[in-house]
This record gives C-alpha cells, structure tokens and sequence, in this order.
C-alpha cells in the first residue's frame, strides 16, 4: 500500500529524490549544450550582424535626407556646380531654370532690342548694360575667385564708408554685352558714325575690335553649351533646317540686372576720387602698349624678364 505522499494529487505525481536530480542534471546538461553548440554560435553572430548593419543603414539614410536637405537649401545651388566662385552666389537668389530660347531666323511680333534696328528706346538698354557699375568685394571674395587682392582698388572707408574690406569689382558678363554692342555697332557703322575695321593695319579700334571677338568667342567655348538643335522638315526647304529654338539653362538676368543697378556704388562719386594714390601695388602694363606708343617697356629694364610676355 503506497503512502500518502506517493498518490497523485490532481493529475500529477509528487517527483521522488532520485527523479528530481535526474532531471536538473538534464535541464544543466541541455543548456551547457545551447550555449556551446556552434550553429547558435554563428546564429548569434549573424544576429550582431544583422542588427549593426540596420544601424548603418538608418544613420546613412539620415546622413542623405540631411545632406539634401543642406543642398537644396543652399541659394543657387545647381548654378555654383558649373560656376567658378562669384559672392552673387551668396546674395541673390538668381533663379536658374531651363528655357527656350528664342533661335527663329525672322524677329517675332515682339523681338527682344538685340533684333531691332538701331533706335533710341533700344540703345538706352545697350548703355544700360554697358556702364561700368561698381560693387564692393570683400578681400577673401577676391581670392576665393582665384585672384591676388594686394593689385586690387580699395573703397577706402573715409570715403565709401564701406569699413575696412572693400574692394571694387564688376560683373564680366556686362563687358561681354559691351563687347557685342560695339560689333553691333560697326554692323551699322552709318547710323553710329563708325567705320568698318581696317584690315590693312592693327592700330586701337582693330585691338580694341579683335579682343571683344576674343573675349565672346572664348565665351562661347567655355560655357559648356552643348545643346543640341534638331534638323526638322521644313516647308519649301529641300534640305532639313535647324530648329535653333533651344532649351538652355539660364538665369534671371533682368533680377541680376535691377540687383547690379541698385547695389552699385555712386559712380560720379567715383571718377572724381578713384585716381590712382602714391604706393599702390601694381600690375605690370602690357609690353605691346609700351611699343604702341614708341616708349621702353619698363618690363624688361636692364634685361629683365627676357622670356616673360607681360600683358594685361
């Protein structure tokens, strides 16, 4: 007859002394085998693995949103990539954008003024263009744009009130303009009093002609313009024509043009002061001007610079 203590009491068995170790010892046994069995090693490890990698991965998608987010905040972003360093960057919102340009052969209803014949509402916006404006430059502008500020003007402070880091700059493409005017200018040399360039000689109207061609067809070469235009069918042409109505990536050059205008400084103010003062460093002038005028270029006194072509 079993004791008490040995019947089942519910559905289950009171474990006697001997069964109890056993089962520990098994249990022990069981997890000893858990915790060196190689496949949960590995299991662990790839685990680790798995959950540093998603780490990464959400610190690298927030580094990206970040550094967009940066990007596309940045004032004339997608400009400054194809640009060499100008301050306008900072300054105005330029907003460049892609248009087509205007490429028909005939003008439309409303031609743009570089259409026109010459009249007087037309060449008011071509001397507009074509005024020297002055804006000051700070000194680290000046190098940030490659050049050395000890040549450069400065808007002194007790004249400009600019305080001490003012230096006078003005706008490339505005010479450019200048320079397509005055070969607008000799097209219609009878209306303007100009004559046609003489290809005989090279006096001060042919430099002066040549190098508005140089500088626009330098322009031209560096603006990295490789649109392409279509050759199309055209009524009553046998060969295709082109399609010169291209689209260009171009800038607000009106808003550019009103900012110019508005943050220049008093030009009448600045033909009366801005004569060259005592001790100024300065830029060698141009070996050629010298010999133009018949004077020794100081360039090469003494047999100095024998290999240096000094230009400017």
């Amino acid at each position: 007859m079993q004791s008490k203590s040995s019947k089942t009491q519910g559905n289950y068995a009171k474990l006697s002394g001997e069964e109890e170790a056993f089962l520990q010892h098994k249990n022990e046994s069981d997890s000893t085998l858990f915790l060196v069995d190689p496949s949960n090693k590995s299991l662990r490890l790839r685990l680790y693995f798995s959950v540093a990698l998603n780490i990464i991965t959400v610190i690298s998608l927030i580094g990206i949103g970040i550094s967009q987010y940066i990007e596309h905040s940045v004032l004339n972003n997608d400009l400054r990539k194809c640009s060499s360093y100008s301050p306008i960057h900072n300054l105005l919102d330029l907003e460049p954008s892609i248009k087509k340009v205007n490429g028909s052969l005939f003008p439309s209803k409303t031609p743009s003024i570089s259409r026109e014949l010459p009249n007087p509402k037309a060449d008011s916006l071509w001397e507009e263009w074509e005024l020297t404006r002055v804006f000051p430059l700070t000194r680290q502008d000046i190098i940030k744009m490659g050049k050395d500020p000890s040549y450069t003007a400065k808007l002194e402070d007790d004249i400009w009130g600019l305080g001490d880091d003012a230096y006078a700059g003005t706008f490339d493409v505005y010479h450019q303009l200048h320079c397509l005017n005055s070969l607008r200018h000799i097209a219609y040399g009878s209306y303007y009093n100009m004559s046609m360039a003489n290809p005989e000689r090279l006096k001060m109207p042919e430099i002066h002609l040549n190098h508005c061609v140089d500088i626009l067809m330098q322009a031209l070469q560096c603006s990295g313009n490789v649109n392409i235009m279509t050759m199309d069918w055209v009524a009553t042409q046998t060969y295709p024509f082109p399609d010169m109505s291209v689209n260009r990536h171009c800038i607000n050059f009106e808003k550019l043009t009103a900012w110019r205008k508005e943050n220049t400084i008093d030009m009448d103010k600045y033909v009366r002061v801005m004569e060259k003062p005592e001790g100024v460093v300065e830029r060698p002038m141009a070996d050629q001007f010298y010999a133009y005028h018949g004077w020794e270029s100081p360039n090469h006194k003494n047999g100095a610079n024998p290999d240096e072509d000094f230009n400017v």
